[in-house]
């Protein structure tokens, strides 16, 4: 499914863009222009490349889709003049796209701390980031193993205490719950080990 089209396929810039919207969360497609991606019927309704020329995002109407796609223009000139000399506030640009198309948990990186859909955050302890932090590196629903997550805080998994896993679980989903109200999608999964079961997102 495609979340984004990135007009200026094929050049530096709309590579580093693609990396950038991926790190957000988008599915990202790069191409040439729009007359490129839609030749039909619909193709006469939207916008055209001079349309969004700011590199401004915009909503593409889908009909098979129940989804938006949106539209960056990686060749607009506000883009070429400056943006990747403030590379901190184009992150900060294309997370609050992210946002809106992708409400979801976000893992702060800067901050350690942890948003939920609602907004809301809970601060997170030195062990309970790295802990959430692998669940943001693989899919969702995808188990990580009790091993995985030993060997992420550093430890070593033959000698470590494991209850100490399962006492750190029980403190973080009440913390989250007490603090936005939002019940952590965090799934034990029987011999694999642990899963999030929904959208989580690294931010810069």
């Amino acid at each position: 499914m495609i979340d984004l089209l990135l007009l200026g396929a094929d050049t530096e810039r709309s590579h580093e863009l693609a990396r950038l919207f991926q790190s957000a969360g988008y599915q990202v497609e790069e191409v040439p222009d729009l007359a490129s991606y839609l030749n039909r019927p619909l193709g006469n309704l939207l916008p055209s490349d001079a349309g969004i020329s700011k590199g401004m995002a915009v909503t593409l109407p889908c009909s098979n889709d129940s989804r938006d796609i949106r539209i960056f223009n990686a060749r607009a000139s506000d883009v070429n003049a400056g943006a990747f000399q403030c590379q901190p506030n184009l992150l900060t640009f294309i997370s609050n796209l992210a946002r809106q198309l992708m409400p979801g948990w976000r893992l702060s990186m800067g901050s350690r701390c942890l948003e939920a859909p609602n907004r809301r955050i809970v601060e997170l302890t030195s062990l309970e980031f790295k802990f959430i932090k692998n669940f943001a590196l693989v899919e969702v629903n995808e188990a990580i193993s009790r091993k995985q997550i030993v060997q992420a805080f550093g430890e070593d998994y033959l000698s470590y205490d494991q209850n100490r896993i399962d006492t750190m679980l029980r403190r973080l989903r009440k913390k989250v719950e007490l603090s936005v109200g939002v019940k952590l999608p965090l799934n034990t999964e029987r011999v694999r080990g642990f899963s999030f079961g929904h959208i989580l997102i690294i931010d810069p």
